[in-house]
C-alpha cells in the first residue's frame, strides 16, 4: 500500500445517544435503555452544556481538522436525531465549511453500528481504513494526519494495528486545580487509532487497545485535552492528578507547543484551552534570551 493511498477516517460523537463506552449504558438490558436515553438526552441537550460543547467542537476539534497539513481524510461526526432543532442547525452550520466532515443525526444505537453503517453508505472499506477517535472538546496537532499516515504505512502488512499519540496537554479549565498539565498517557482517547478487519475503534476501551493489537506510540505530536467536569469523568483533585503522573507544564513548554503544533488556534480556541493565559503573556526574560540565541544559531 502506498502511503498516500491509505484511507483515514476520524470519528467524533457529538451529543450522541446510544450504547458505547459511556458508563451510563454499561450492563443495561434493551428494555432499560429508553429510560436511560430520556435521562441522558436531558443532560446532553441542556443549554449550558450545548453552548460549551458547540464552542469547543468548533474552536478546538474542528479547528484542528481544518488545519491539518495532510487534508486527505474524512471526519465522521455522529449526533442524535433527538437533538433540539436550534442546536441541530447550529451544528450543521459549524460543520458545513469543513470539507472533510460527514455529519449524521441518528436514532439511538451502538456507536460501532453507526460507524459501520455509515461507512457502507459512503463506500468506505473499513478493513483497509485507519480509524481514529476524537472527542468534541479535544484537538490534535496540525501534523496529526500526516504522521498517522506514516505510521500506518510502516505497519500496513499487519491486518490489525494501533497508533497512539501519547503526549497530552491536559487542560483543567476551572476549579481549584485549573491549569495546563503535561501528561504522558498512551492510548488516551484523543487521536487513538486502529486498523482492524472487523471492528471499529470503539469496540475497545481505548486504554486496552495495546493489549489486543500491535501498537505504536508517538510522543512527538501532542494533543490538547480539555476538562470542565460536565462529562462522565469525575472532577480531578490534586492528588489524582499527581497519581496519574500529571505535572504542570511550564510557560516555555506551552508556548513552544503552540508555535509548533497548535498555531491554528484562534482567540476562542486559546481561551477555551486556557493556552491564552500563556500565549497572551509576554515571555519571561530568560525565555526571550533563549529564543534570541536560537535565532542567532547559538543553540
Amino acid at each position: 500500500m502506498k502511503e498516500q493511498d491509505i484511507s483515514i477516517l476520524g470519528i467524533c460523537r457529538f451529543s450522541m445517544l446510544g450504547r458505547g463506552d459511556w458508563k451510563a449504558y454499561r450492563n443495561k438490558s434493551e428494555d432499560q435503555l429508553e429510560a436511560i436515553y430520556e435521562e441522558k438526552a436531558a443532560e446532553l441537550f441542556a443549554p449550558d452544556r450545548m453552548e460549551s460543547r458547540l464552542a469547543t467542537f468548533e474552536h478546538l476539534t474542528l479547528a484542528s481538522m481544518r488545519a491539518q497539513s495532510d487534508p486527505n481524510f474524512r471526519f465522521l461526526v455522529i449526533s442524535s436525531d433527538r437533538m433540539p432543532e436550534e442546536y441541530r442547525r447550529r451544528l450543521e452550520a459549524i460543520c458545513q465549511p469543513v470539507d472533510q466532515v460527514v455529519l449524521r443525526f441518528l436514532p439511538p444505537l451502538h456507536v460501532s453500528g453507526a460507524v459501520t453503517g455509515i461507512a457502507a453508505e459512503l463506500e468506505i472499506d473499513l478493513p483497509n481504513t485507519v480509524q481514529f477517535r476524537l472527542d468534541d472538546d479535544d484537538c490534535v496537532a496540525k501534523d496529526f494526519i500526516r504522521r498517522l499516515r506514516r505510521h500506518a504505512a510502516g505497519m500496513w502488512r499487519n491486518a490489525h494495528f494501533a497508533v497512539s499519540f501519547s503526549s497530552l496537554y491536559y487542560c483543567v479549565t476551572d476549579g481549584p486545580t485549573e491549569g495546563i498539565y503535561n501528561w504522558y498517557s498512551p492510548f488516551f482517547s484523543a487521536g487513538a487509532a486502529v486498523r482492524h478487519s472487523s471492528r471499529t475503534v470503539f469496540d475497545y476501551g481505548h486504554f486496552k487497545i495495546p493489549q489486543h493489537l500491535v501498537a505504536v506510540t508517538d510522543p512527538h505530536f501532542p494533543s490538547i485535552v480539555t476538562h470542565r467536569g460536565d462529562n462522565d469523568t469525575p472532577r480531578h483533585e490534586a492528588q489524582i492528578l499527581r497519581k496519574r503522573g500529571m505535572v504542570r507544564a511550564s510557560e516555555q513548554d506551552v508556548r513552544r507547543a503552540w508555535e509548533r503544533h497548535f498555531d491554528y488556534l484562534g482567540p476562542e480556541g486559546l481561551a477555551l484551552s486556557t493556552f491564552a493565559k500563556v500565549v497572551g503573556k509576554k515571555p519571561a526574560a530568560e525565555f526571550v534570551g533563549l529564543e534570541d540565541e536560537k535565532a542567532e544559531g547559538v543553540a
